[in-house]
């Protein structure tokens, strides 16, 4: 069996990891596209704005990060309900394969801290895990598939990042890719890992590619054709989102919780913040709104 992906970071960070999520937005009667992808040429960052509806209304995109986390139990689907309701644009999920092959919405190497249950996800078979609850009270969740995911999504309009985490057969990567590209949802590859990314890329060369990096891991993805990069917040400065966007990425910043970190990668130019409260991150994106529709209106006198 090939070598498993991911393996050295799992021992150093099993538990650390990060996302991003996605959508499309309808903007004044008209789509808009964040950076539609191209599989063989950059991302065209081209936005449309007016004298009516300024670049602050709709930028940056906002993520929910394993959906509303504050509101509702990491990865459920009434997690990612919620984080639609907020105003997410964009939603991120973490994707892990059981013993038998089901890829399943996980973020952890195990499932100690989310559930009721003990062990690692890639010992467990999908008959145990679907015995398992969240742990959150009378707001228990069961653990869903990605099929029940990318089921729920269907009509819903908004892009998925879906992660790749840690897997023992590399080529889980093309199993869930084909999965992703079959469903008929807005799905965006998603994945620290740089060989997951290419085998997945591979199986689904049609679907937009996006690696994440953070202070503590990060790998060179050479060649690989990527979408964007997804950065931990500090590294998200406004010097290095410049040369990314000369590379023609899209910059993705996680993970984001307040008023000054939105505003500073607002100021960075990010292209999607991902955050844990969308509630509160819309709302913030709406005063800016407001703010720069007040400065583009006609003076009186």
């Amino acid at each position: 069996m090939p070598a498993a992906i991911g393996g050295n970071r799992t021992r150093t960070a099993a538990t650390r990891a990060a996302l991003a999520a996605v959508a499309v937005l309808s903007i004044a009667g008209g789509s808009l596209a964040l950076g539609q992808y191209r599989a063989d040429a950059p991302a065209d960052r081209t936005v449309t704005t007016s004298a009516t509806t300024p670049q602050a209304c709709f930028t940056p995109l906002i993520a929910g990060h394993r959906g509303s986390p504050r509101h509702a139990p990491e990865n459920s689907i009434a997690s990612y309900a919620a984080a639609l309701s907020e105003g997410a644009d964009w939603l991120e999920t973490d994707v892990r394969v059981t013993r038998d092959g089901v890829p399943v919405l996980l973020h952890d190497l195990t499932v100690d801290r989310t559930t009721n249950g003990t062990g690692q996800v890639q010992d467990l078979t999908y008959e145990q895990v679907s015995r398992l609850r969240t742990k959150d009270g009378r707001n228990a969740q069961p653990i869903p598939r990605l099929a029940d995911l990318l089921e729920w999504l269907k009509g819903r309009h908004a892009r998925l990042l879906m992660e790749i985490k840690e897997l023992r057969n590399p080529q889980d990567a093309a199993r869930i890719a084909r999965m992703a590209s079959t469903s008929g949802v807005d799905v965006e590859l998603y994945s620290f890992y740089a060989p997951a990314l290419r085998i997945a890329h591979a199986a689904a060369p049609e679907m937009p590619t996006t690696l994440l990096q953070s202070s503590w891991y990060a790998e060179d993805p050479g060649t690989l054709p990527l979408r964007a990069l997804s950065l931990e917040a500090p590294m998200a400065g406004k010097g290095r989102v410049d040369t990314e966007h000369g590379r023609g990425r899209l910059v993705y910043a996680w993970t984001v919780d307040d008023t000054r970190g939105w505003t500073q990668l607002a100021a960075a130019g990010a292209d999607v913040v991902i955050t844990d409260d969308p509630q509160g991150a819309k709302a913030w994106r709406d005063r800016r709104c407001q703010a720069a529709r007040a400065a583009l209106a006609p003076s009186g006198g």
